[in-house]
């Protein structure tokens, strides 16, 4: 069984050596977290650890790994943090200028209520870690933005703030566009030398509204090499896509 609430954030703050005086009330977190709501879960394993990061390529970073050992997920009236078995890339709910084919390094790590809350594991920010963002929606006008600088800090914030979706308050200030940053920060996608050859190609088309199967019809090559391919051009912007395209990994 997993313990309670305030004791593992306690030793998930132990674990990792962040000052004590950064923790969250026990009472607020009593009182955003009931246990009869039943928060935490027991710990995954490493292995189940090890295996995520094999499958997909990315490590987790150390605060993330550490609650996950100690509870796999954390819940209130939606998995603030899925279990690990449902950390996975991240759906697209929001056009994104200049993104056709959104970063395999962005994955969806919960999905407390009106969003989902995202990670990237490509980069860490000068200074913080891989940042925490959100999904964005179309429907609500709201686009993906960057909520925390890292997972520890925004994970201590949500446990301050009783689990409650603080980065949709009216006085809450972002930190930007996750698609920017990771423009800024994460390293250029390569490309082998037979795909450089056709990737001049390849804008023009896409201007055109061709999809991935047109494009990889046109060329010969695979939708999978296509996807290559625009992954590497958009992030220098030197592809935008038709207006109708919604960004996603599809």
């Amino acid at each position: 069984m997993a313990g309670a609430l305030p004791d593992l954030v306690g030793h998930w703050m132990a674990r990792l050596g962040i000052d004590p005086g950064r923790a969250p009330d026990r009472y607020a977190l009593e009182a955003g977290f009931p246990e009869a709501l039943e928060p935490c879960r027991p710990g995954a394993s490493a292995q189940e650890i090890a295996a995520w990061e094999d499958r997909h390529g990315y490590r987790f970073p150390s605060g993330l790994r550490a609650w996950l050992l100690l509870s796999n997920g954390l819940y209130r009236s939606g998995p603030l943090i899925h279990p690990i078995s449902a950390i996975g890339p991240m759906i697209p709910f929001a056009r994104v200028p200049d993104m056709i084919v959104q970063p395999e390094s962005w994955f969806e790590l919960g999905n407390p209520n009106l969003q989902t809350v995202c990670i990237d594991l490509a980069y860490r920010l000068p200074g913080g870690g891989h940042p925490i963002f959100t999904s964005g929606d179309d429907a609500l006008g709201s686009p993906p933005r960057i909520i925390a600088q890292g997972f520890d800090d925004w994970f201590i914030e949500l446990l301050r703030q009783g689990g409650r979706e603080y980065w949709f308050d009216p006085d809450f200030e972002g930190f930007g566009s996750p698609w920017s940053s990771h423009r800024r920060h994460a390293p250029r996608p390569g490309l082998c030398e037979t795909l450089r050859r056709v990737a001049d190609r390849v804008p023009p088309l896409v201007h055109a509204g061709a999809d991935e199967r047109e494009i990889a019809e046109r060329l010969g090559v695979s939708c999978q090499d296509v996807e290559l391919i625009l992954r590497h051009l958009q992030h220098a912007g030197a592809v935008a896509p038709a207006a109708e395209t919604l960004s996603s990994s599809q």
